[in-house]
This record gives structure tokens, C-alpha cells and sequence, in this order.
């Protein structure tokens, strides 16, 4: 049993259909080797849009007729030119002879909670598996899936949950090659050296433009992006692409599918009366988008369009501007639409839909940028029990209002109304207004963020926008309870740090600042940077049973919240790197001519507030004595394992837990482990409820982090400070895990060792302070 997630067009329906196409003609005796399938067992493939099981459930009311009365449909076929191979079914499903493929779980209703077709599919689903030794498939999207509650399949009874992956360059290259090649063969005007060429200039482009990245990850898009290009720039932007994919399909596409083939356009075909255009002519589109998106029911999600529906909005249309004969135009544009270009599909013989979700949440987004009301209908839909499948849809909004020039003002109201605390009645709900800033940091985004709005000399950018923004945001990273998917807690992360990140110091003001008012007390409550852990005897290892331990005394000390960012270290690179007094004996040997880390200023470890990483130990001490020049009444340094572990896991010498937030095991929510499926670093601090009980985040995940003792010396000589390394030293301990880790390596018990000189696991560190009356104590040992 298997849950398969992926992103809109990332190609989730074409996996199925593909696996049900090889299946079945294998059963048919061709000779398929599938990894992982014995010869002697192939099942018989049935494709189940699920959507077609929730519209039978409000037929039936009964989840598990509804689902079989489907399968039924299935294979009856049309006209029942199937009959008899539903009691087939019943036989093989009782022998494990059959596989559902079942589509689209998340686009199903979620309105109702326990009682919506989103959770009584799934439970039918569910109870089908511990009846019979059928094989399931079952596809949902991402974000969907993981803010899901009731209806998420349990993996500890057998759920296997695995992730389409986006589409690496490699794979691009593979696609956009084998296309023209393919189109060579359908073009008489098109030779195998022009296809080749037309193929490289595209690939050039995409490979020039990191922005497209993104993009192109996606199946869907990179199809359109590459029926889009005919020796043209390709549009950058996700809206921009949308809206010439719709252009395509509009006026464009039957030249591109038919090359050489002359025929008039649209608005011609329609009689071109006077002021027909084609936006206007999608005003009615647009609409219809919206409505079917609001009312989803159909196919993969989709709404259904009555032909009544489409009837009456297309005829009202048409004699509202004027036409003739506004029946005869609904019937030409009707059939352009599903016959030709198709921007619609048919669903039986009176009812249509779009081709996929995404043009239907494009053109729904489009609906809600021209309407007065914009703001309600946006804000009601994302107050809704189906927040979720409106994600998309909004963040498409706030591209579609820049690429329409109304982001700084039409847009600036909506995000004034996300991040604001109040309501159209009263003070917002605390869930609501999480879930408010993290649309307005997505929002933010989707217009395109400072440069959008840097543009306008009228607007006071700092107090106006990026103020309070940056306020909202903080506020969501330290709300432990927030409910928020690591895709948007990553986006909401950088936002933060585009606007200034303001949760730890840079300057050297701000660094005395926060040396003034540390915490003073052992709690996870306040905004201190610097966290307290009070002096004691502390059991150091001894995590399992039998594993040595030691019980260590140690003084107090403070550890900073956070591991030091890439702003942070920015200024020593400028100011520090290559003063030769803050580096120890070994480390300058090996710095020699170094400038700076490695990977330094690579942009995918370069934004203002990712942990610093690619760092060797040589480097991150020489950090904290450049600081410490700075600061004369402190010193700050690496901590020892001894240190790292007591603030880490420890509430008090006597309360200690596996991870530090306590014993339950990592959620997303908690740390930035391998269940986000990134690869670089986040942003520090995203996780306020794995926050240790000194107020220390991101002690578990994101980036190992240096520590300053001997990893041999553990758990006896945790404690004992080390001046330096050799670069031979295989001795230097990294605590934390990082943000590839599965749960048991972000225990708070996880090891690590590495050579001083050596980054290959993205070493950061954080640092610990106190006061230099203290430093020949502190630094007593080597």
C-alpha cells in the first residue's frame, strides 16, 4: 500500500496510467521486467479517480458501497460493454490479484472534517486493506497531505508514503532533446539539425535563468514552456508562463500542433465584432474557473461545468456584447475550447472541465484579481475548512496582481489585511492569524517581494510594508503550535530574511545589546538571545542502556538561541578572515591564503539568515575570537560536548530528554530533519516547538555544529576544552544532525566526528558566552 505525493504537475496521474499501461500489458503476456514485481505476479490494474467515488458517496452516503458501485462503473464500462467483470473483480481482490490505482485523495472536499469525502474515502480505503490482500496506490499532493489529520493513511499499519521527486536539469536536457526530436519526425518543415538546434538554444536558456529552476522542475510546465519556445525568450515568472499557456491554447495551439496549417483566430471565428477581445472574451472563463473551483467535485479535483452552466453564462455573454447570434457564438467557442484548443474537456455529453487543476487555479486567480471583492472572496476561501486546495490559487493571485500593475495597491491591501491582527469582527483567532502570515509571507513573495514595491517613490517601504511584515513573521516563529507545512515555513523563513531578519545580532551594537539583557534564569519563555543553563551535575551519554556515562559538574553558562548565520559571519569575512591574530597556530597554517569558507557565496547557502555552513572548525574559532576582541567584557567560544548536551537535553540537571524538546519523536513542526526534503540549510529558528527548555532552537537538525573538546575523550573529558587541532585530528565532535537526517540523527544523544580542516558535512556551530573573568577557567584545558 503505498501513498505517492507529488506537486501540481509533477506527474502523479501520468505515474499511474503509466504503471497501469505496463501492468497490463503485461498481464497480456509482453515481456516487462518491473523492478521489484516477480514474473509469476502481475495484478490487474484498475485506475480509480476518486473523485468519481465522493460523487457516488453523496449518491449513496455510504462510503464503502460508494467505492465498490465505482469500481463497478469502471469496469462495466460504457453501455455495460464491460458486464461480468465486476464478479471477476470480487475473486481476484480476495486473492491479491488486483492493484487500485487511486487518483487525487487530497482533491476531494475536506469540508466537514470527520464527515467529509476526503476523510470517508480515505477510512473506506483503509478498511478495503484490512479485508482483502488488495494492492493500493494513492496519490495526493504535498501540502495537502501534510497538514492533513484524520484522513492521512497510518504508516505504522503498512503505509508506505514516497514523494515524486521535481525534475533534475539532467532530466530536462533528456526531455526537451527527445521533444524536438520527436517533432522533427511530425514537422515536414522541421529537419533533424534545426530540431537540434531549436532543442540547445532552449536548453541554453533554461540553464542561464536559475529563476526558471522551479519551473521546470515540473513536468506539466516544462511541457508548456517547451511548446511555448520557437526561438522566443521563454517567460520567467510561474504567472507569466500560466498566462502564454493559455494564450497557447487560445490563439497559438493549433499552429503549433498542425505546423503549416493557416487558420483564422479566434476572435475572427467568432465574426470579430466590434470591441471582442480575447481578455475579454475570458472574463466568462474566469468565472466559470472560479465557480468550478469553489465547487470542486469532478474528475482529479476539477470542477464540473454544466453544459447549462456553460450555456447560460457564454449566451449571456455574447448578447451583452452584442453579437447576432450570441447562441451560434456559444456553440463556436464551446467547440474551439473542447475540440481544438483544448482549455476544456468534455465529461460526458454535458459536462465539461479543465484539462488539469493548474489551469483551473490560474484562471480562478485571475477571476479574483478583477473582482471589487476581491479581498472577501480571497480571505473567505482561505478561512475555509479547505484552505489547502486554495493555497495555490492564491499565491497565483499575487503574481497575476503584479503582472497587472496592481501590487502596491490593490495587493498592498490584501497583505495589510493578512498581517494585520484584527478581523472584519474583532480580534482574528490565534490559528487564523498564523495561517493569515503565512499566506501574506507567500503572497509577499508572489508579487515579487522589495523590487516590486521599491518601485514607488510614494510609499514609505520600511514603515509601510517591510516593517510590518517582519513583525508578523516573528510572531509566527514563536508560536509553537503553529500549524504550518515546511515548503511554507521555508518560504515565510526567507521572507524574513530578505526583510532583515532581527531574531539575533550582526553588529557590534546590537552584539553588546544583547550581552545586556541575557536570560537569567533556565526557561524557554522570552526572546533572550542569550539562553541560561544554570550550573550542575550533568549525566553526559549513557543514552542506552549499558552505554558508558559520566556525571559531569559544570558551571553556568549561556548558549546562543541560534547557530550563527550567514549575516553574522559576513562581517567577519570582511572585517577578520585574514587577521592573523584571531587564528589559532594550526588554523592559520592551514588557512594560508584563504579569503573566506568554502562555498562562500554560493547561492544556495548565501541568504542572510541560513545557518553559516561549509565552515572548518579553524574557521569557527577564529569567528569567536574575533568577536570577543570586540566585546572586552566577554568571551565567546565553541562549547564543549558537555555544554552542548546539557543545554540540548537537559530542563535542569535532572531532567534529561531524548530530544530536546522532549521524548516524542520529531515532526516537521519540530526540527528540520529528512522529512523536509530539502537540500540546503533552512533559515535558523523556523522550528519554535522543538525548542529546548533553555530557549535554544535548532539544537536538533538543520546543520551539525562544532563543538570544542575531544570526541575520544567522551563522555569522561566532555568538559575539558581544547585549544587546537591538528589537521590530522580526527577528533573534533559535531553535534545536532542536519537537515538530511532521518529521527534517530537528531536525537539529542546523536555524534558526529570530522578533521578541524574539513567541511564536508556542512558544519556550522553556535557559540557560548560568559564573562572574561572567567576565561582562564574556561580555557584552562587544551
Amino acid at each position: 500500500w503505498l501513498v505517492l505525493l507529488g506537486e501540481p504537475g509533477s506527474g502523479k496521474s501520468t505515474v499511474l496510467r503509466y504503471l497501469g499501461h505496463l501492468l497490463a500489458r503485461r498481464a497480456c503476456g509482453a515481456a516487462i521486467a518491473l523492478p521489484g514485481w516477480p514474473d509469476e505476479t502481475t495484478p490487474i490494474p484498475i485506475l480509480v479517480p476518486l473523485a468519481q467515488v465522493a460523487e457516488q458517496l453523496g449518491k449513496t452516503h455510504d462510503p464503502d458501497m460508494a467505492l465498490w458501485q465505482t469500481l463497478g462503473s469502471i469496469l462495466n464500462g460504457p453501455q455495460g460493454a464491460s458486464a461480468g467483470l465486476l464478479d471477476a473483480l470480487r475473486e481476484a481482490m480476495h486473492r491479491g490479484g488486483v492493484i487500485l490505482l487511486c487518483d487525487g485523495l487530497d482533491e476531494l472536499s475536506a469540508e466537514g472534517g470527520e464527515a467529509s469525502p476526503r476523510a470517508l474515502v480515505s477510512h473506506a480505503l483503509q478498511r478495503l486493506v484490512a479485508r482483502t490482500p488488495v494492492r493500493i496506490v494513492i496519490t495526493s499532493r504535498v501540502l495537502p497531505y501534510q497538514s492533513a489529520g484524520s484522513w492521512q493513511l497510518p504508516q505504522d499499519e503498512g503505509w508506505r508514503l514516497r514523494t515524486l521527486t521535481p525534475l533534475a536539469f539532467g532530466q530536462v536536457k533528456t526531455f526537451v532533446q527527445a521533444w524536438f526530436r520527436a517533432l522533427a519526425d511530425f514537422d515536414p518543415d522541421l529537419t533533424i539539425q534545426a530540431a537540434r538546434h531549436t532543442a540547445d538554444d532552449l536548453i541554453k536558456q533554461l540553464a542561464a535563468r536559475p529563476a526558471l529552476q522551479p519551473l521546470i522542475a515540473s513536468p506539466l510546465l516544462l511541457t508548456m514552456l517547451t511548446l511555448l519556445h520557437n526561438n522566443d525568450r521563454v517567460p520567467e515568472q510561474e504567472v507569466d508562463l500560466y498566462e502564454q499557456c493559455v494564450l497557447l491554447l487560445l490563439e497559438r495551439w493549433e499552429p503549433v500542433r498542425q505546423p503549416g496549417l493557416k487558420r483564422p483566430g479566434l476572435i475572427e471565428r467568432l465574426g470579430n465584432p466590434p470591441g471582442l477581445t480575447l481578455p475579454l472574451l475570458r472574463t466568462p472563463l474566469h468565472q466559470l474557473a472560479y465557480e468550478a473551483h469553489r465547487d470542486a467535485r469532478g474528475e482529479e479535483g476539477r470542477g464540473v461545468i454544466s453544459d447549462d452552466m456553460l450555456h447560460a453564462r457564454l449566451v449571456k455573454f455574447f448578447d451583452r456584447m452584442g453579437l447576432p447570434d450570441p447562441l451560434a457564438a456559444y456553440k463556436t467557442f464551446t467547440h474551439i475550447l473542447a475540440e481544438e484548443a483544448g482549455l476544456l474537456i468534455a465529461r460526458g455529453d454535458d459536462a465539461f472541465a479543465f484539462p488539469h487543476l493548474s489551469f483551473q487555479e490560474y484562471l480562478a486567480a485571475c477571476y479574483l484579481a478583477a473582482d471589487p471583492k476581491m479581498r472577501d472572496l480571497a480571505h473567505a476561501a482561505w478561512q475555509s475548512d479547505d484552505r489547502e486546495r486554495w493555497r495555490k490559487v492564491l499565491v497565483l493571485l499575487a503574481g497575476r496582481l503584479t503582472a497587472q500593475d496592481k501590487a502596491r495597491d490593490q495587493g498592498l491591501l490584501w497583505l495589510k489585511r493578512l498581517w494585520s491582527t484584527g478581523a472584519a469582527k474583532g480580534m482574528k483567532s490565534p490559528t487564523q492569524r498564523i495561517q493569515d502570515i503565512r499566506l501574506a509571507a507567500l503572497t509577499y513573495q508572489g508579487m515579487g517581494g522589495r523590487a516590486t514595491f521599491a518601485v514607488s517613490e510614494e510609499l514609505d517601504l520600511e514603515a509601510e510594508i517591510e516593517t510590518p511584515l517582519r513583525h508578523a513573521l516573528c510572531t509566527l516563529f514563536t508560536n509553537r503550535e503553529a500549524a504550518v507545512p515546511p515548503p511554507d515555513r521555508l518560504i515565510a523563513g526567507r521572507v524574513l530574511g530578505e526583510l532583515g531578519d532581527p531574531r539575533y545580532p550582526v553588529s557590534e551594537q546590537e552584539w553588546r545589546a544583547s550581552l545586556a539583557q541575557p536570560s537569567t534564569v533556565l526557561t524557554d519563555q522570552g526572546d533572550h538571545y542569550w539562553r541560561y543553563v544554570p550550573n550542575g551535575t550533568y549525566r553526559i551519554r549513557g543514552w542506552e542502556e549499558g552505554e558508558p556515562a559520566a556525571d559531569l559538574p559544570l558551571p553556568a553558562f549561556w548558549i546562543a538561541r541560534l547557530p550563527i548565520t550567514v549575516e553574522q559571519f559576513a562581517r567577519f569575512v570582511a572585517d577578520g578572515y585574514r587577521d592573523d591574530g584571531y587564528w589559532t597556530a594550526n588554523g592559520l597554517k592551514w588557512r594560508k591564503k584563504r579569503t573566506a569558507p568554502y562555498a562562500w557565496g554560493d547561492p544556495r547557502f548565501s541568504a542572510a539568515n541560513q545557518p553559516v555552513v561549509n565552515v572548518t572548525w579553524y574557521e569557527a574559532t577564529a569567528f569567536c575570537a574575533w568577536l570577543s576582541s570586540q566585546l572586552p567584557d566577554h568571551t565567546l567560544r565553541l562549547p564543549s560536548e558537555a555544554e552542548w548536551e546539557a543545554a540540548a537535553a537537559f530542563a535542569g540537571p535532572e531532567a534529561r530528554r531524548a530530544y530536546p524538546w522532549g521524548d516524542n519523536a520529531p515532526t516537521p513542526e519540530h526540527a528540520v530533519y529528512g522529512a523536509w526534503q530539502i537540500n540546503a540549510p533552512a533559515p535558523v529558528g523556523l522550528c519554535p516547538a522543538g525548542m529546548a527548555a533553555c530557549g535554544a532552537l535548532d539544537l536538533a537538525g538543520n546543520v551539525w555544529e562544532w563543538a570544542s573538546s575531544s570526541y575520544t575523550s567522551y563522555p569522561e573529558g566532555a568538559a575539558v576544552l581544547a585549544k587546537d587541532f591538528t589537521d590530522g585530528d580526527l577528533d573534533v565532535p559535531l553535534r545536532g544532525g542536519t537537515f538530511r537526517d532521518d529521527s534517530t540523527g537528531v536525537r539529542c544523544g546523536a555524534r558526529n566526528r570530522d578533521h578541524p580542516v574539513n567541511w564536508y558535512y556542512s558544519p556550522g556551530f553556535r557559540v557560548v558566552v560568559a564573562p572574561r573573568a572567567r576565561t582562564n577557567v574556561l580555557f584552562s584545558a587544551s
